[in-house]
C-alpha cells in the first residue's frame, strides 16, 4: 500500500490587479504555475523553468478544480524531481527575476 500523499500548501493571487480570472500559483515562495479562465473552462499549468511532461497542463470546470488539479500535478512533479534539479530550477527563476527587475529599472517607461 502506498503512503498517503504529502499535503502541500499553494497560494493563488491575481496576476494583475485589474484583470480578473488570471491567477499565479506559488509554493514556498516560488511561482510554480497559473490558472486562468479560457472560455467556459479554466486552463492550468505548472510553469517552472525545467522540462515538464504533458500532464503538467490541463483544463478544469472552475477555479477551485483548476488549482486542485495544478496542486496534484505539482505534487507529482515534486515526487519525481530530485532536490538538486529543483534547486537548479529555482536558481534559473531567481536569475530571470533579477534580469526582469534590472530591465524594468533601466527602462521605467516600458510599462513594467
Amino acid at each position: 500500500m502506498n503512503p498517503p500523499a504529502k499535503k502541500i500548501a499553494l497560494n493563488a493571487r491575481l496576476r494583475w490587479p485589474d484583470v480578473k480570472d488570471n491567477y499565479v500559483v506559488s509554493y514556498e515562495g516560488h511561482d510554480i504555475g497559473s490558472v486562468y479562465r479560457m472560455g467556459n473552462s479554466w486552463a492550468w499549468s505548472v510553469t517552472v523553468p525545467m522540462a515538464l511532461p504533458d500532464w503538467t497542463t490541463g483544463y478544469a470546470p472552475d477555479l477551485h478544480e483548476g488549482i486542485k488539479s495544478l496542486g496534484a500535478a505539482w505534487t507529482r512533479v515534486l515526487s519525481q524531481t530530485s532536490p538538486e534539479r529543483l534547486e537548479r530550477a529555482w536558481e534559473i527563476e531567481k536569475t530571470a527575476l533579477a534580469r526582469e527587475t534590472a530591465a524594468a529599472s533601466a527602462n521605467p517607461s516600458s510599462g513594467q
